[in-house]
């Protein structure tokens, strides 16, 4: 299973993003991700794995049904500004939004 994932991975940057089969397995098992936050987009959960020696990430979405697989610029483990900037740009505006619902409290 490792196998599979770390070449799915290494396609991943030739794309914008694949879809894989949930038969593929858990990308957890392999010892290559950790569980994350990803913006709602109806899914099940997030992982993330970095790329030695980058600054960019690889970000796995779990549906119901199948994974997405695709490249984050920046690794929010170690580019976070950076990848609100530009992979999570909606996630920086909400900001203001949730900095106002916690001050009403």
């Amino acid at each position: 299973m490792y196998d599979s994932w770390n070449t799915l991975c290494a396609f991943a940057f030739t794309v914008d993003k694949i879809e894989v089969p949930k038969s593929i397995g858990n990308p957890m098992e392999t010892g290559l991700f950790v569980r994350s936050l990803g913006s709602p987009r109806g899914q099940v959960r997030d992982f993330r794995g970095n790329v030695d020696g980058s600054s960019l990430g690889i970000h796995i979405v779990e549906f119901i049904g199948h994974y997405e697989v695709h490249v984050d610029h920046f690794d929010p483990y170690k580019k976070p500004i950076e990848h609100l900037i530009v992979d999570s740009p909606g996630t920086l505006l909400e900001i203001p939004l949730l900095l106002r619902l916690m001050k009403k409290r």
